[in-house]
């Protein structure tokens, strides 16, 4: 009878221990993401980190890549982080509709608007929404038109045996980064609040809870510190290149770096009772064309588009005998190549131009008008703005305090010190600044948009007029008429304290 009892004791101790075992595999999910594609349909050369001259994206071979990765994972979901349009001529012409035709080949398993998915407008950006056949999600963008969210706040899809929420949103700032008359209508909802609301909501019908962000890898860190339940954040924005996940208050914080240069695949071992990632794996794939067989569906959209502008993009309008280098935290020769040319068409005393409207650098050679195209992309107007000097001594003073977003500079020339705050010297075409003085500035109607913020004044205060010329229409011009052009750095921007 002993000899029973403890054998029927064997068993079931060996039967639940086989059962708690086996309850406690993990289950795998596969999420592929990219993010900041900015309308880089066609592949390109990269002029960093690139010693062999390789091409990379372009919008048939990043499809490839994701169909490469689909058949080895075939249950893994597809993430975009936002900010696929603007970038290129025929997102321009077209507002962004080419993204969308393109995007509904692809069909990404979930995105997120960015801030430049605004750019044409929110009416523009609603028939966009209409067109799209694949799950747009941003939990805080309201639509006051209709008194409720722009898009759905989340969405909740399987890898495999897994459940997984995304949860999308957008920066807090969007209003910052669009003409202002580009988002009437549209309020933007505290992002920790609204995100940790549908954290809660679908915590119940989740295994995984994964965020879909497009804010940017310093802020999706900070609010990585505050959140809980939330596994990982696929985010978008900043245009970081992360090589592994950056592990914040246990949440995976990833991002693909920008303009379909990357993939990156992250497969996770779930304990789904536990609702954890026990561990994962991770890889950030640069997608050098050639190496995987690009989608022809894709493919046959992008060339049908790019066939409707090809023939007067690729004009050959001048020559560039030294590399125009972008730089958004200091002069640059592409920058004042740029200023002199908006200065000089008007006559005025000064130009400024926004660091982040010169979108691309270019290698030396021929220059397309493709190239000016992708350099200015915005359909920005000039305006020009009179005011004092005293005005003049406040706005450099106010722009040396408030350094975000660098102005490039024509006309003018600061010596400061970035740690005290303090201007050294302020010159106007060589002469001191007189208080007294008129002086005539031209810069963009983005900048404009936001006076008090990139010069401290308000705009009642100074006289603005509008010139109604497209920005890159001069830049444009200018190449034609100068045929071989050779930037360089002048000093106009001098910074002591570096």
């Amino acid at each position: 009878m002993k000899k029973e009892k403890l054998l029927t004791f064997l068993i079931v101790t060996i039967i639940a221990f086989w059962s708690l075992s086996f309850s406690a595999q993990p289950e795998e999910a596969v999420i592929i993401h990219w993010n900041d594609f900015h309308a880089a349909n066609v592949s390109y050369k990269p002029m960093y980190e690139n010693p062999e001259g390789v091409f990379v994206g372009g919008y048939a071979n990043l499809a490839g890549y994701i169909d490469s990765l689909n058949e080895v994972y075939p249950y893994a979901i597809t993430l975009n982080a936002g900010d696929d349009f603007q970038g290129s001529p025929i997102s321009s012409i077209t507002k962004g509709m080419s993204q969308v035709l393109i995007l509904n080949k692809v069909m990404p398993t979930v995105f997120t608007l960015g801030n430049h998915e605004f750019d044409y407008g929110v009416d523009n950006l609603k028939k966009a929404l209409n067109v799209a056949k694949f799950p747009i999600v941003s939990s805080n963008i309201y639509d006051s038109t209709k008194s409720d969210l722009l898009v759905d706040p989340y969405i909740i899809v399987r890898s495999g045996k897994v459940r997984i929420a995304v949860i999308g949103f957008i920066l807090k700032d969007l209003k910052q980064s669009v003409l202002p008359e580009m988002v009437k209508g549209i309020g933007i909802l505290d992002p920790l609040e609204t995100v940790n609301k549908y954290v809660e909501e679908v915590n119940n019908e989740s295994d995984l809870i994964v965020v879909l962000s497009h804010n940017g890898f310093e802020y999706d860190s900070l609010l990585a510190l505050q959140l809980s339940k939330v596994d990982v954040i696929i985010g978008g924005h900043s245009h970081t290149i992360l090589r592994q996940p950056v592990e914040v208050n246990n949440i995976l914080v990833c991002q693909a770096g920008s303009h379909g240069r990357f993939v990156g695949l992250l497969e996770g071992q779930v304990n789904i009772e536990e609702k954890k990632i026990e561990s994962y794996k991770y890889k950030l794939t640069e997608t050098d064309l050639g190496k995987v067989r690009p989608s022809q569906t894709v493919a046959h959209v992008v060339d049908s588009l790019e066939a409707t502008i090809e023939k007067e993009m690729n004009k050959t309008i001048g020559t560039l005998k030294t590399p125009w280098i972008r730089n958004g935290r200091g002069e640059s020769n592409l920058g004042n190549w740029v200023t002199d040319v908006m200065r000089n068409s008007y006559n005025v005393d000064i130009a400024f131009q926004n660091s982040g409207g010169i979108r691309k650098s270019l290698s030396p050679g021929p220059i397309k008008v493709r190239d000016i195209w992708e350099i200015s992309p915005f359909d920005n107007t000039i305006m020009k703005v009179t005011i004092t000097g005293s005005q003049l001594k406040e706005l450099l003073k106010w722009r040396i305090r408030n350094p975000r977003d660098l102005l490039q500079v024509s006309g003018l020339k600061v010596i400061y010190n970035s740690k005290t705050k303090e201007i050294i010297s302020a010159r106007v075409t060589g002469k001191p600044i007189k208080n007294e003085g008129k002086y005539t500035f031209v810069t963009n109607n983005f900048v404009v948009g936001h006076f008090e913020r990139f010069f401290g004044i308000k705009p009642e205060d100074v006289k603005i007029e509008s010139t109604g010329i497209i920005g890159r229409d001069l830049l444009l011009k200018a190449v034609k008429g100068q045929g071989v052009i050779d930037s360089s750095l002048e000093e106009r921007l001098v910074d002591i304290a570096k």
